[in-house]
């Protein structure tokens, strides 16, 4: 009969325990990637380029606007029929509604109090399907460069209206970032100064740049920075989009 010796590892002494925790611990947080879960509402939006955080419209991005806009006689609000004005306008309105961001292994997902837009950033790597369509929001996929979320948005539908046109291959880069508000050199937008004050000190960064040729001259980069808010900070958004496509109809200019 053969017999099988077993030999126990070496025990550790506890000061050999107690060095190899912190290198567990650095180990762990190396790979660890910032969670943006949580509230924000967005405070301010600054040109780093200097001037008025304003799209900076080609001459031929100009034309297209006017051409659509000489269709109507008259173009009714979108805002009074809850039509949102989708990427980028979502992520730099000043107009005190919140963003609540929910993120898990694959995804975060981004709710708008204005108009209830509804982002989803996937970051898993996967890929927009062949058959996926453009929408006001578009197709964000995103990776982490440390600490930074770099998040790339493509498939937008085109949009003839706003403050932020979109033609058919508007490209939007977003990377986000977390630090604290001694860190930044930003004040409250007056516009929401009376508005519920933040839960802390935190702010959450969004650097975008937005590229498309049919509107704008060069990129347009923005920084918008958001404070996080309480959880009962949001509250319900509805209207039909369909109003509103009623209403324009009615100023729709008779062909001669």
């Amino acid at each position: 009969m053969s017999s099988t010796v077993f030999q126990s590892s070496p025990r550790k002494s506890p000061r050999s325990l107690w060095l190899a925790a912190p290198l567990a611990l650095a180990t762990s947080l190396a790979f660890a990637q910032p969670d943006f879960s949580g509230v924000w509402m967005a405070i301010a939006v600054v040109n780093p380029d200097g001037g008025n955080t304003a799209a900076q419209l080609s001459a031929a991005g100009r034309a297209r606007l006017e051409a659509y806009a000489s269709q109507f006689s008259e173009i009714p609000e979108t805002g009074a029929a809850c039509v949102g004005g989708g990427m980028p306008d979502v992520m730099m309105s000043l107009v005190s509604y919140p963003i609540e961001m929910v993120q898990n292994d694959d995804r975060i997902l981004m709710v708008a109090e204005l108009e209830t837009q509804v982002r989803r950033v996937f970051i898993d790597g996967r890929k927009p399907m062949p058959a996926t369509f453009p929408t006001t929001v578009g197709f964000s996929s995103g990776h982490f460069e440390g600490d930074t979320l770099v998040v790339e948005t493509t498939l937008l539908e085109p949009w003839p209206l706003g403050r932020w046109p979109r033609g058919e291959n508007m490209h939007i880069l977003e990377r986000y970032s977390l630090t604290t508000m001694d860190k930044v050199d930003v004040r409250r937008s007056g516009f929401i100064a009376g508005v519920l004050d933040a839960l802390n000190d935190d702010v959450l960064v969004v650097d975008l740049t937005i590229t498309d040729d049919e509107y704008y001259e060069g990129p347009q980069r923005r920084i918008a920075y958001y404070q996080r808010m309480p959880d009962d900070a949001t509250s319900e958004y509805a209207c039909s989009q369909g109003l509103w496509l009623d209403d324009l109809e009615k100023y729709r200019v008779k062909p001669k």
